[in-house]
């Protein structure tokens, strides 16, 4: 190596003076290590730490063989002496937070992260934001968005701004997820010290959010938690020591905290929204848990039970499948569903929701044990006897090996449901049964359900007490925003405040309201209508980065009665009507998604109608791949790539539409080479089988209807033909070296 290089070891020193020393042991264990022969590797290197105790480079390379070796414990402490002879060493630091990732999990990740960037002073920890973005990774795989949108944003202090355009599109994709509450992906701010606190405490308090603004949220949650006694500051440091826990995504102790500041709030909306944040991280444990669980008895006669459980009319046989579905070793079982009502062949004449076969459990027959697969809460021992009544003597008159498979929150299980629907069932009629079921669940059987949010009381008890205002505030909004759709439009959430015995949600003020800062859980109560432009374009705004659905809705036909913003493009009209369509298609309305298209293309001023045409183009077209057989709209997508063939920029769109729908996929020059290769294969494929058999304007087949050629955006097909892949500059001709600028998979 050069000596004169970053050493390998990754202390960041000069390759000679640090680890030149030892390069011997090093490559003579690398050669081994190519060669497969790990514990050799691990010998060679551990006579050169004879000689050079403490050396990192051979310790890094010794923990990195114990990790191939599956010896993880032994590889930290490995790492761990490297730490010993140098605390800052930026290689090791990032091993062990890896290490503690992949082994113990994202929150341990986390807490280790947080040495790292304590170990260094704030200017030098630049090198550590690639190591916060995987940690950010983890974090998000793990459901933990409050922790992994912090460290995104920490990331991005760390990283080059060229270099951050992968963290702005992970933040993004967060921030817009419909599937994570508005709770969990609204940025929280920590707060100030009041104004008269003053002294020491002012000073650690100023201390703590230095750290906090650092990104060094242990030490900050440490010194917060100091000042909670202290009857000026206390509240706000509460407040903020739970923040600190949430960003470290220790969730199930920042609710304490988090708690004691709401109990300061009084019944205001900002106690109501910490609440629902709470009621969200506040694990279940103990009787607020329910196991689910296998029955398990030997087997006497296997085919005895199968013909019993196939001669049963509330039995259901399903496919065949692994006893545990997360273990590909698992042996395979037949598997059957036990009904609380005999099937039904075809759905009658006014079936209702509540008449439909409901699944309460299954028997499980493998080749030498029959389990019944259950939850035991108050179902456990009538669906035992019912086995032990099918089954009869083809199971062993024994009493049955019980297994805890896992345990699943009493509340969640009471609001959960699993149907037999009859055959022939339409898709609408079902989505109008799962309607009503939601609405009975919520009006009969979440009021009369213990939550731990209410001291293990039901919400009906809770209101009769009169003592829990807030929290019932904040269960009723988290099953507001839970149950929004269209199915879930007949809840009647009046009617349950009501009967609750609880206010409605205090209406907000369109003239005061600060769009910016508003809890993104409140963000639908606003008054949209009654805003001025100003305020209706920021509210616009906020809604389609976080994908806050009705109050795109609301927003965009609020636009529309105000044609003058679109007219001075302060609110582009291709974004207001895309939006209604794309709403429209998410609810199945179709037909009226169609029409926001026209309205959209009609409303387009005539200087950018060709201009916005293809986008228009591929819309419809998504639209209709979401609904009809590839047969019906794989020709309109032939014409669509043929009239755009020759235009730069409408192919452009074309691509990014592609892309979106998966027909061509993106892929890293398998050379190692900048840029990326196009691989167009799946979408030759749909062409060739359901293209158009007619000539086009351009009298192509088409466009590659018959023969495989190569697309390329914004040029003509090749004369070729070939493997269906462009490469981004390259086009369809050899360059000059005669080797043809196409990456071909396998050539």
């Amino acid at each position: 190596m050069d000596a004169y290089s970053p050493c390998p070891c990754g202390s960041g020193q000069k390759f000679k003076w640090c680890c030149h020393k030892v390069e011997t042991y090093a490559d003579r264990a690398q050669r081994l290590v190519d060669n497969g022969q790990f514990e050799g590797a691990l010998q060679i290197l551990d006579e050169g730490l004879r000689k050079e105790p403490g050396n990192p480079w051979l310790l890094m390379r010794k923990s990195l063989i114990q990790i191939r070796l599956g010896q993880t414990e032994e590889a930290a402490e490995t790492v761990k002496q490297v730490l010993k002879a140098n605390p800052r060493h930026a290689g090791a630091l990032t091993l062990l937070t890896r290490l503690a990732l992949e082994s113990e999990g994202a929150t341990e990740g986390a807490a280790q992260l947080q040495h790292a960037l304590s170990a260094f002073p704030v200017g030098s920890r630049t090198a550590l934001g690639p190591l916060v973005k995987v940690v950010a990774a983890f974090l998000a795989e793990a459901g933990e968005y409050v922790a992994a949108l912090k460290h995104l944003e920490l990331a991005k202090t760390l990283v080059p701004r060229e270099k951050d355009q992968n963290i702005a599109g992970t933040i993004r994709s967060i921030e817009g997820s419909r599937e994570i509450p508005t709770w969990q992906r609204h940025p929280y701010n920590l707060e100030p010290p009041p104004n008269s606190l003053t002294g020491d405490a002012l000073e650690r308090f100023n201390e703590a959010l230095t750290w906090a603004n650092e990104g060094l949220w242990s030490p900050a949650a440490a010194g917060f938690e100091l000042l909670t006694d202290n009857p000026i500051a206390g509240a706000l440091a509460d407040r903020n020591l739970g923040l600190c826990r949430l960003w470290l995504a220790d969730g199930g102790n920042a609710v304490e905290p988090l708690r004691r500041y709401i109990a300061t709030l009084g019944t205001t909306s900002e106690a109501v929204d910490f609440e629902a944040l709470c009621q969200q991280y506040d694990t279940p444990r103990g009787e607020d848990l329910v196991e689910q669980v296998h029955l398990i008895w030997p087997l006497r006669n296997r085919q005895g039970l199968l013909d019993a459980l196939n001669a049963d009319q509330s039995v259901h046989k399903e496919d065949t499948g692994p006893i545990d579905p997360e273990d590909e070793d698992s042996p395979v079982v037949d598997r059957f569903a036990l009904l609380d009502r005999p099937t039904m062949d075809k759905a009658p004449a006014g079936l209702t929701f509540d008449k439909i076969p409901k699944i309460l459990g299954r028997v499980l027959v493998g080749q030498e044990i029959a389990a019944l697969e259950t939850f035991d809460d108050g179902r456990l021992d009538d669906l035992t006897f019912r086995v032990r009544a099918i089954a009869g003597l083809t199971i062993a008159n024994a009493h049955p090996k019980t297994k805890v498979i896992e345990k699943v929150p009493r509340l969640q299980l009471a609001l959960s449901w699993e149907w037999l629907f009859p055959e022939g069932l339409s898709r609408e009629e079902a989505q109008r049964f799962n309607g009503e079921q939601e609405v009975h669940l919520v009006r009969e059987v979440w009021p009369k359900t213990p939550n731990r949010a209410f001291r293990r009381r039901t919400p009906l008890q809770a209101a009769q007490a009169g003592d829990a205002e807030v929290p019932l505030r904040a269960a009723v909004r988290l099953l507001e925003e839970t149950t929004q759709g269209a199915r879930s439009s007949k809840i009647d959430f009046d009617w349950l405040r009501e009967k609750l015995r609880i206010p409605a949600e205090p209406a907000i003020d369109p003239a005061t309201v600060d769009i910016g800062t508003l809890n993104l859980s409140r963000i639908r109560l606003v008054p949209v209508e009654k805003l001025d432009d100003e305020k209706l374009i920021a509210y616009y705004n906020r809604a389609r980065r976080y994908m806050i659905t009705s109050a795109i809705q609301k927003t965009a036909e609020t636009v529309i009665a105000r044609p003058e913003l679109m007219a001075t493009k302060k609110v582009p009209s291709v974004s207001v009507y895309s939006d209604l369509a794309s709403l429209a298609a998410l609810e199945d309305r179709l037909e009226a998604a169609f029409d926001w298209i026209r309205k959209g293309r009609e409303a387009d001023a005539p200087s950018v109608r060709m201009q916005e045409a293809p986008y228009w183009d591929m819309l419809e077209l998504k639209l209709r791949a979401r609904s009809s057989e590839p047969e019906v709209w794989v020709p309109e997508l032939a014409v669509i790539l043929d009239r755009y063939a020759g235009d730069p920029v409408g192919s452009q769109t074309v691509m990014l539409s592609l892309l979106e729908l998966r027909l061509i996929e993106l892929a890293p020059n398998p050379d190692g080479s900048a840029g990326y290769m196009v691989d167009t294969r799946r979408l030759q494929a749909l062409l060739a089988e359901f293209g158009p058999r007619v000539t086009t304007a351009s009298g192509k087949l088409g466009v590659s209807a018959s023969k495989p050629e190569i697309w390329t955006p914004g040029g003509a097909a090749s004369a070729g033909g070939g493997g269906g892949l462009w490469t981004p500059g390259g086009g369809s001709q050899p360059p000059s070296g005669g080797k043809p600028n196409l990456i071909i998979p396998g050539r």
